[in-house]
């Protein structure tokens, strides 16, 4: 309880340090949506990788591995590749956009010539890929809320219940409080403290018993983990490190272009390695935890048969991993919310920003209580994000100026492909979400084939 307490007041306490330094600097807005545009490559890079690896892919990988052994890696493997894609196509453009978040590049990329000021028609490209993302985010901050509860609850002895609503406030205070200027600068730290945690863990397993990682095969696909997985994974995970409204917040931070696109290499380098390292800990955790128990407590069950030093290092590793993840899951909602739903003369108010973030902070923690398994959440709202925004905007980024779609062919492809990937997660089929990416897709690129006209700016 003591460790846990000394830890919320330090992140409290930079929180609130954030909020003043901003106040006084009268940078409102700028410090809260983008961090004033002064991140460094190295500050953009571990925030990318401080921001992938929370709770799904800590608790929910590690058990992945230890049941399916080495194509777990493929759960941030797929994140790694995504990544990449990202970094060799868009990161430049998403920089130069000088957007707030990733919406607003809609503005550009998806129909019209530039984005502005102007009071926007009720509903828009950009306010329909916005109206997808808020909800979708909201399923993964439930899913940290869910991580952190059990993690406070180790670390404190508090019931579940308890833990979940102690755990949920920490983030949501400390997000209110500074915005994206404190989740950019706490992300270093709290990576250190992930990556020792994480390498403690790793080096105590195998010393214990090295046996249980030399016996694993080294295996893409199996049959715990088939090839139609592997796909699910490449495209449904995979796609949203692509287009990823919390890493475009990231990209945007940046202080240049180069900055964003050095920053999101390391990113790519660090995901890398945070992947072999916590399959190698879930394969370890083999013979070390009982074989009845249940993979998104995998984790939980080593940490209480750890030794006290080694159980401490990695539960503040893990408490790290998912506040970094989840603070920034609720500013990328809170933010595109203000940005991007809200009507114009409400959006760069600060004091909004904060009422939005403590709205969806209360939603996500309302949507956690239900129960849902971590993995389950996540997929259901990737299958919703992907299928409807990630092929219409990557297609729209790449297409020129003068061959974008219409607004009206590029919102029939967002709700065409949500609506497929709501059907896939409603149903267990993830055909439905890969015809959704294709079919949002086409509409985008078939929308070329008629140059944009005058009739297509009124629109905007």
């Amino acid at each position: 309880m003591i460790f846990f307490l000394v830890y919320a007041a330090l992140l409290m306490g930079m929180g609130l340090l954030e909020a003043l330094r901003e106040s006084r600097a009268g940078n409102g807005s700028s410090a809260f949506f983008i961090n004033n545009r002064a991140s460094g490559p190295w500050q953009v890079g571990i925030s990318i990788i401080a921001s992938c690896v929370g709770g799904s892919a800590t608790l929910g990988m590690a058990g992945l591995a230890w049941q399916a052994g080495t194509p777990a890696f493929w759960w941030l493997g797929s994140g790694v590749c995504g990544l990449l894609v990202l970094t060799l196509f868009l990161a430049k453009k998403v920089r130069e956009s000088g957007a707030h978040t990733m919406p607003e590049m809609v503005d550009v990329f998806l129909g019209c010539e530039r984005a502005t000021a102007l009071p926007r028609p009720a509903l828009s490209p950009r306010r329909l890929v916005a109206a997808v993302i808020v909800p979708a985010w909201l399923a993964i901050l439930a899913a940290q809320f869910t991580a952190m509860g059990r993690l406070t609850s180790s670390l404190t002895g508090l019931a579940p219940e308890t833990a979940l609503i102690v755990g949920a406030g920490l983030i949501v205070l400390y997000a209110l409080l500074g915005g994206q200027a404190a989740v950019i600068r706490s992300d270093v730290p709290q990576f250190a403290m992930l990556l020792a945690g994480l390498a403690t863990a790793c080096v105590f397993l195998l010393f214990r018993d090295p046996s249980a990682l030399r016996a694993a095969p080294l295996e893409l696909v199996n049959e715990s983990f088939p090839p139609a997985r592997l796909g699910y994974f490449m495209t449904m995970i995979g796609g949203r490190y692509v287009v990823c409204p919390m890493l475009f917040g990231r990209l945007l931070s940046a202080r240049d272009t180069r900055s964003a696109v050095t920053g999101c290499r390391i990113g790519v380098a660090g995901l890398l390695f945070c992947a072999v390292l916590i399959t190698a800990i879930g394969l370890a955790c083999r013979g070390f935890v009982p074989p009845d128990c249940a993979p998104d407590a995998v984790l939980a069950s080593a940490l209480e048969r750890m030794p006290a030093w080694a159980s401490l290092i990695l539960l503040l590793a893990l408490l790290s991993a998912v506040l970094s993840s989840a603070d920034s899951c609720l500013i990328t909602a809170s933010t595109v919310l203000c940005n991007d739903l809200l009507p114009p003369r409400a959006r760069g108010s600060v004091s909004l920003c904060r009422a939005a973030t403590l709205l969806l902070g209360l939603a996500a923690y309302a949507l956690a209580t239900r129960g849902h398994g971590i993995l389950d959440l996540l997929l259901m709202a990737n299958d919703m994000y992907v299928s409807g925004v990630v092929a219409p905007v990557f297609c729209g980024m790449l297409l020129p100026a003068g061959r974008r779609p219409a607004p009206g062919i590029a919102m029939l492809a967002v709700a065409c492909g949500g609506v497929l990937g709501l059907i896939a997660a409603m149903s267990g089929n993830p055909v439905f979400g890969y015809w959704g990416m294709g079919i949002s897709g086409l509409l985008v690129l078939a929308g070329t084939l008629r140059r944009n006209s005058p009739l297509i700016a009124e629109e905007c």
